[in-house]
């Protein structure tokens, strides 16, 4: 007898919860930042890809906002790659670093070698329009 109150209980209570999850407002999923969307109809920009030579500097990879961009660094040493502040990736003679992203935000973004200690690029990223 016990029981099956519990089981009632237990079935009013599930219940409950699937009621309330159903009316609950849904919030977005974003943090609401207004991130680049193409126009419909647009066409989609085509990936820029590029590969970089670490002995090498003064190296610059302009994307326009909204556009994939792949980044290669290619070395014969062993060392780390960074992109920017977030964004780092081991470099080897037979291992190159690769970045895959979407360029969201404009700006300037330094391409350094870490152990090194010294800068061999720059990414930048323009306004779709400009």
């Amino acid at each position: 007898m016990l029981a099956r109150r519990l089981l009632i209980l237990l079935a009013v209570l599930l219940g409950l919860t699937a009621l309330a999850a159903g009316v609950a407002p849904r919030q977005p999923a974003d943090d609401g930042a207004a991130s680049p969307v193409p126009a419909p109809g647009a066409p989609a920009a085509q990936p820029l890809e590029r590969t970089l030579d670490a002995r090498s500097s003064d190296q610059r990879v302009v994307a326009r906002l909204g556009q994939t961009v792949v980044i290669t660094v290619e070395s014969a040493e062993l060392d780390s790659v960074s992109l920017g502040e977030n964004e780092i990736e081991p470099v080897e003679p037979d291992s190159p670093a690769r970045f895959e992203l979407l360029a969201e935000i404009p700006g300037s973004y330094p391409i350094e070698l870490l152990e090194a200690g010294r800068t061999i690029g720059t990414l930048e990223i323009r306004p779709a329009g400009g």
